[in-house]
């Protein structure tokens, strides 16, 4: 297994070569082919891990819940049997660190485009120094960047994926936000349109959340402590969404006035200054992280849409899988209300 997937990874990398331009382009065909290589170097075998008498036993507890976890998103229609079957012990705080750009008064994204799987509004890199590197190089081009640690990410069903370390809390509320990144991943491992991010990060967090809720339910009890903390937290990062998309919307209908460049520069560093003060933030935000938190969390209106239409989550689910790339209007599309009533449409050909 591990065989071929390293052979389909470097097929992947080579297409990937003529999409990135000048010298970042060897730079990161290095870090990627290494980074991929060395997950599947430190794989081991969950029930191998679980089994070890040095595994501390937070983390044999959560690997244990794996089995539970996949056959509850086999059900509602995921594809999960190729991956997390191992676990790779990663040592450090991410499993990759993302670098995203935006131009400084348009929510523009900077695109990365490769053949195959398509464009996307950053990349990942397994070295946080390479990704501290990227985004400064894109800073001094004018762009607004950001570089963020991430715990978890897929290869869209192109390779097995292992269970990181980073993935891992011991946390209260540990069980449940397990599920939900498992659950989110096995999306990307079912759901995956070429050059759709929104899309395709928007039904991921829709779908995996909205499973979330009646798996930490089934599995430890409505008003268990698991659930509690649960929806403590969703709670928390609505409350947290619902004022950065506020933050949004003021600040384009800002980039869109006739105000000259310096006017908009200057309100556009009053508004960001007011939402850091209100919501006490360690990292300021700029577009960029406002088009990823845009990516993530968008569709959720339109895709609550679709799964009334489609009346359950399950053929919701199924009739995304059908979905092509001819099906949206254009790259990176950020509206999802059109595409709506295409999936609905499936969802009505299908049976239960």
């Amino acid at each position: 297994m591990k065989t071929a997937a390293s052979k389909c990874l470097v097929v992947w990398l080579t297409l990937a070569m003529v999409a990135l331009p000048g010298c970042l382009m060897p730079r990161y065909l290095a870090q990627a082919s290494y980074g991929q290589f060395d997950l599947l170097r430190r794989a081991r075998p969950i029930e191998k891990v679980i089994a070890d008498p040095n595994t501390p036993e937070w983390v044999a507890n959560l690997l244990a819940e794996i089995p539970s976890i996949k056959a509850y998103g086999a059900a509602q229609g995921l594809l999960v049997k190729r991956n997390y079957t191992t676990y790779s012990a990663l040592g450090r705080t991410a499993a990759v660190w993302f670098v995203g750009a935006a131009d400084p008064l348009a929510f523009r994204p900077r695109k990365w485009c490769f053949p195959i799987v398509g464009c996307f509004p950053g990349l990942g890199w397994f070295d946080e120094d390479d990704a501290i590197a990227h985004r400064r190089e894109l800073e001094a081009r004018g762009y607004d960047a950001i570089s963020r640690p991430a715990s978890a990410y897929s290869t869209g069903g192109w390779f097995p994926d292992p269970v990181l370390s980073t993935m891992l809390s011991s946390a209260t509320d540990g069980f449940p936000e397990f599920a939900n990144v498992i659950l989110h991943e096995s999306v990307h491992a079912s759901v995956l349109v070429p050059d759709q991010p929104f899309f395709n990060e928007s039904i991921a967090s829709y779908v995996a959340d909205a499973m979330t809720d009646h798996w930490v339910v089934e599995r430890f009890g409505a008003g268990s402590p698991e659930q509690l903390a649960w929806l403590y937290g969703q709670a928390s990062r609505e409350v947290r969404t619902a004022r950065m998309f506020a933050t949004y919307a003021e600040l384009d209908v800002l980039y869109k006035s006739d105000k000259t460049r310096t006017d908009k520069l200057a309100a556009k560093a009053r508004i960001i200054d007011e939402l850091v003060d209100e919501m006490r933030l360690r990292r300021r935000p700029n577009n960029a992280s406002l088009i990823e938190l845009r990516v993530y969390k968008a569709g959720a209106s339109a895709l609550a849409d679709a799964h009334r239409g489609c009346g359950d989550l399950r053929r919701m689910v199924m009739a995304a899988r059908q979905l092509k790339r001819s099906d949206f209007g254009k790259d990176l599309e950020d509206d999802l209300s059109a595409v709506v009533p295409k999936l609905i449409a499936r969802c009505k050909t299908m049976t239960q």
